[in-house]
């Protein structure tokens, strides 16, 4: 072969080599820069902070390279500042099963001082726990919608994706598994959780922040919940907020563990050294009363179990009296005589003869008793047995007279006139009638005295 074959040889040789590199070097470039032969899903989200992010700089979904940042331009919006980051999504696995909806989209850096890169961080699995009675007004399974109050109202941020219950008495509890799915949408820390029939009838979850605040909706055109970064000067300003804080915090505790109050802190436990000696001592003491009170105890306990016995024997005869049927049945009897004996009597207190005869009885009694306190008022009075006296003296004399006179015209008389004789023997009649009466009266009078 002639120079001329060969070096032309040479010529192919060395473009086919130069051809290779470039296209290795070509390959290399797209390699590095996340760039794959077949293209990819496009994003554009808006950040306020891209934190010193690069074009072709790298987008990973938990901590998997997806793809890379095609472009990085600000732009101001509604009077705000923004720049939009745009990035293409090309790894297959990840296409065939797109991003799931509300991920999370943040800026990181590997390292202290390393690269920049777009985490993607999917929304997680969260649970709650809700009780219910057995037999709720509607079933509750998956699919149950989540919802939030917004400015605009309620709005839907996600789904219940599992639902386990167990049952608990008459309860039921029930652990929810759910994800905010909403992008843009913030929950709030700690929420309250209600589950709630809509006007439809149909089951809603609604979470209830803890302090009265109604959010901002959240914009519909977002694809993605953005995590905003924070800068290195706002991260030193929060340490050194914190170290203020720490520095205070240690001020307080310096302050509090002064000498001062570590003599009294050693004082006291000095003290309570004293008193856990003295407690023991009177714990001592007690173990030892016990000790010797044992016998008394154990005889308390006897004496205190044959009480028990003696009052369940009277118990059982108490019971074995009670239960004889002949005593029952004279305690039956004896409680129908008195009912019939009350009966009778309330129907003879109900008799209106009774009732008079009551009423007269006790006029009868007031009028004897006005009478015995006449007459007792007449013979304690002093006058009165004077007088009487005087005239049972006066009548006896007169008697007397009247019956010498009598005595002098029978004389007279001497038969003659029959019924002159038969007047005065009327009228002598009628005097010793008038002295039995006086007698009869003044013993009266004097019986009268006696009693009263």
């Amino acid at each position: 072969m002639s120079s001329i074959g060969k070096q032309r040889i040479s010529t192919v040789k060395v473009g086919l080599l130069t051809l290779v590199s470039l296209g290795l070097l070509v390959f290399a470039l797209i390699w590095l820069r996340g760039r794959g032969w077949s293209g990819g899903e496009t994003y554009t989200v808006p950040f306020k902070d891209v934190n010193g992010l690069r074009e072709g700089a790298a987008v990973q979904m938990m901590g998997i390279r997806v793809g890379f940042v095609e472009s990085i331009k600000p732009l101001i919006r509604n009077g705000h500042y923004l720049v939009n980051v745009t990035f293409t999504v090309n790894n297959p696995d990840v296409l065939k099963q797109d991003i799931p909806p509300g991920s999370a989209l943040s800026i990181e850096q590997s390292g202290i001082i390393g690269e920049q890169f777009v985490e993607i961080t999917p929304p997680p699995l969260r649970e709650i726990t809700l009780t219910t009675f057995k037999q709720p007004a509607k079933p509750i399974q998956k699919g149950i919608p989540i919802k939030f109050l917004y400015q605009s109202g309620y709005l839907k941020v996600g789904e219940i994706e599992k639902v386990h219950s167990v049952a608990d008495g008459n309860l039921m509890r029930h652990r929810l598994y759910y994800r905010i799915t909403l992008p843009g949408a913030e929950m709030p820390r700690d929420p309250l959780f209600e589950l709630t029939l809509d006007k439809n009838g149909e089951y809603y979850l609604r979470i209830l922040p803890r302090e009265p605040i109604v959010a901002q909706k959240p914009n519909e055109a977002l694809k993605f919940t953005v995590e905003n970064p924070m800068r290195m000067k706002r991260f030193l300003e929060i340490q050194m907020e914190s170290a203020e804080a720490l520095t205070l915090t240690n001020n307080k505790i310096n302050q509090l563990l002064s000498d001062e109050t570590i003599e009294s802190l050693t004082s006291t436990l000095k003290n309570t050294e004293v008193l856990t000696a003295r407690a023991n001592n009177v714990l001592e003491s007690a173990n030892v009363l016990f000790q010797t009170t044992q016998q008394d105890l154990n005889r308390l306990a006897s004496v205190s179990e044959a009480l028990a016995g003696n009052v369940d024997s009277v118990t059982s005869n108490i019971n074995s009296i009670i239960g004889d049927p002949k005593l029952k049945g004279e305690m039956t009897s004896t409680v129908a005589a008195l009912r019939e004996s009350s009966n009778a009597l309330r129907d003879l207190l109900k008799d209106p003869a009774l009732k008079d005869t009551i009423l007269l009885t006790r006029d009868t009694t007031q009028n004897a008793s006005e009478l015995v306190a006449t007459l007792k008022q007449t013979v304690t009075d002093n006058q009165i047995p004077e007088r009487m006296d005087r005239i049972v003296t006066r009548l006896d004399s007169s008697l007397a007279k009247l019956d010498n006179v009598l005595g002098d015209v029978n004389e007279l008389t001497d038969d003659k006139d029959e019924t002159l004789k038969g007047t005065l023997t009327d009228l002598r009649e009628a005097s010793r009638n008038l002295r039995k009466f006086s007698n009869k009266f003044s013993g009266r009078f004097t019986l009268f005295k006696l009693l009263f």
